[in-house]
């Protein structure tokens, strides 16, 4: 996004997030921003998922986007707000990786194995946090805004939609009762493989449990 234009403004970034504007209006808090937005969001992304949104201080977020704070609050709002625009950015991201991995034609054991290996892929990168950034906020516990909590909720949640549609997508898998039951297994077992990422487990530990996980999906041998 380019430096130097109008900035964004309380209402604007607050309307977005779903959360109340406190009365102040796009004219008002117009001034010009001298900062790179996408940058200051991934500054912001790390702080939150380094240090958990209740830890996170407003001069923690000063001292990383390294800007003021009439900047950071013309141009997010306040600490609830700015972390609201953490978490569709990263939401975006999680997204990218299920459409890759999890979307038709992807099916079965092939699609759960492909997201497994992405989910542990971003949850070990070299640099940066480990781990999930939602993964971490619901299990460390916050006192984020009600909104913002659900909606992090309901990302986790949707991973367990879209493994299910992928389970019911391979035709040895169409007809078994518990496709539901399966996927929540699934859904649970990447959030937990993001746990063990987040403590510093290695990459070929946690593909290895990936895989004894999807032993599941193997036909039942008659002995």
């Amino acid at each position: 996004m380019h430096i130097l234009e109008r900035s964004f403004h309380k209402k604007c970034v607050t309307a977005a997030a779903g959360l109340e504007s406190g009365g102040y209006t796009c004219e008002r808090m117009a001034r010009p921003r001298e900062f790179d937005v996408d940058q200051a969001l991934d500054r912001a992304t790390e702080v939150f998922w380094t240090r958990g949104y209740e830890a996170t201080s407003v001069q923690d977020l000063v001292d990383a986007l390294g800007v003021n704070r009439a900047s950071l609050y013309g141009t997010f709002g306040d600490k609830a707000q700015l972390f609201a625009a953490v978490i569709d950015r990263y939401g975006q991201h999680v997204n990218s990786i299920v459409a890759r991995e999890l979307a038709p034609p992807a099916s079965g054991a092939a699609a759960i194995r492909g997201w497994f290996r992405a989910l542990i892929e971003a949850a070990t990168q070299p640099t940066g946090p480990r781990g999930c950034l939602f993964i971490g906020t619901l299990s460390a516990g916050t006192d984020a805004p009600d909104a913002l909590r659900d909606r992090v909720v309901a990302a986790v949640r949707a991973s367990t939609d879209h493994l299910q549609e992928a389970l019911a997508r391979a035709p040895e898998l169409a007809q078994r009762d518990d496709l539901r039951a399966l996927a929540r297994f699934f859904a649970a077992e990447g959030h937990g493989l993001a746990v063990l990422a987040r403590a510093g487990v290695r990459r070929q530990e946690l593909e290895a449990a990936a895989e004894v996980a999807l032993r599941v999906l193997e036909p039942v041998v008659p002995r």
